[in-house]
């Protein structure tokens, strides 16, 4: 059972979801979106966003059908146990080696833009036990906070981007309709997995106090989530173009290095850009580290789940520090992407769908 204090509002939940989303891969996803797909990557992140509403409508519907229930439980209820203990095994999974690779890849930044001469194993272990911290506190703490925080940072970037504007080359996104149906069906995992995180409603969604209209409330979170991807990405392929963005590592972060603002009152805009997104990546992680809990917890059938995140902290650590440099940390987000995030963002989440389905209509037939 969910305890009253950890009720949450539509809202909320749709606040879940967008800051589960957001967050390091926005500074990646325009160069990959180049590489591949040049100028039609707008088209390949509205193909993936249709994509993504439907898997969506998925998870919300399945979790719909067992009122107050997370995934765990849904799964107690559909299949076998020892298939069930293997599905949490890898939601388990997945939520350590996402939360591992997000803390890595904010503390090389932190240290490359902010800190410089703070040794990487410092900001790794302190960006850890601030979040363990936060994720003990329960899904409605964290909710609020990304109430205060998504806006707090989000607004001042895109009042920033203001100031690019009149230096946009539009000629820049030419050509355009260059990639045929293959080349669509082979990339379209790359927009995939910039959803990635979504999946959070399949354990949100039972904090909910009010059901109704939840659907519209998620559909629309993905909808926020696909304008901003987009917008971002226009900027950034108008500012720089095809062959400069696909060469950046992280051009939405180099977009702000551009920035000239008018009366010269901020001198380091890139550092405030940094310190902003910072507190992005600490929501995200949070969030992370929340759904691990609770997972491992209801895997455990423990009462209480706030508490959980604290066992995988030292585990979480060491795998952050595993890559020997930030492109071997973006070559094990792909090998465990490709692998657990396809499985609990739509293999279980279809499967399980499915069965309840089945479920129904066979006892239907039996009335």
């Amino acid at each position: 059972m969910i305890g009253n204090n950890d009720k949450i509002t539509k809202g909320q939940n749709a606040g879940l979801i967008i800051g589960s989303v957001f967050g390091v891969g926005i500074l990646s996803l325009p160069s990959d979106l180049a590489k591949d797909f040049g100028s039609d990557g707008i088209m390949m992140l509205i193909i993936g966003s249709v994509l993504t509403i439907l898997l969506v409508m998925i998870h919300t519907k399945l979790t719909l059908k067992f009122t107050g229930k997370t995934v765990v439980e849904i799964m107690d209820a559909l299949i076998p146990k020892p298939i069930g203990v293997l599905f949490s095994i890898i939601f388990i999974l997945f939520y350590i080696f996402s939360a591992a690779s997000v803390v890595r890849i904010s503390s090389e930044i932190v240290k490359m833009f902010l800190l410089q001469n703070t040794p990487l194993e410092v900001i790794i272990i302190t960006m850890l036990i601030s979040n363990v911290y936060i994720a003990r506190k329960g899904i409605e703490t964290i909710a609020r906070l990304v109430q205060i925080i998504f806006p707090l940072a989000i607004i001042p970037f895109f009042i920033l981007l203001l100031a690019i504007v009149p230096d946009l080359d539009f000629t820049n996104i030419y050509p355009i309709f260059q990639v045929g149906p293959m080349d669509i069906a082979k990339g379209i995992k790359v927009v995939m997995f910039s959803f990635i995180g979504t999946e959070i409603i399949l354990i949100s969604t039972a904090y909910l106090n009010d059901t109704k209209k939840v659907l519209r409330y998620n559909i629309l979170s993905v909808v926020f989530l696909a304008v901003i991807y987009i917008t971002i990405f226009i900027v950034v392929l108008t500012q720089f173009g095809r062959i400069q963005t696909m060469d950046l590592l992280w051009p939405t972060l180099f977009l702000m290095k551009t920035v000239d603002v008018p009366g010269t009152f901020l001198e380091n805009v890139d550092g405030v850009v940094i310190g902003l997104w910072t507190f992005l990546t600490l929501q995200s992680l949070a969030i992370i580290l929340m759904q691990g809990s609770v997972i491992l917890s209801k895997s455990l059938k423990l009462k209480e789940t706030n508490f959980m995140s604290m066992p995988l902290l030292p585990i979480i650590y060491i795998l952050a520090l595993v890559p020997e440099n930030i492109a071997a940390a973006y070559e094990y987000i792909g090998l465990f992407s490709n692998y657990f995030g396809t499985a609990i963002a739509i293999v279980i989440p279809i499967l399980l769908f499915s069965i309840s389905l089945f479920k129904k209509k066979k006892g239907a037939n039996k009335a």
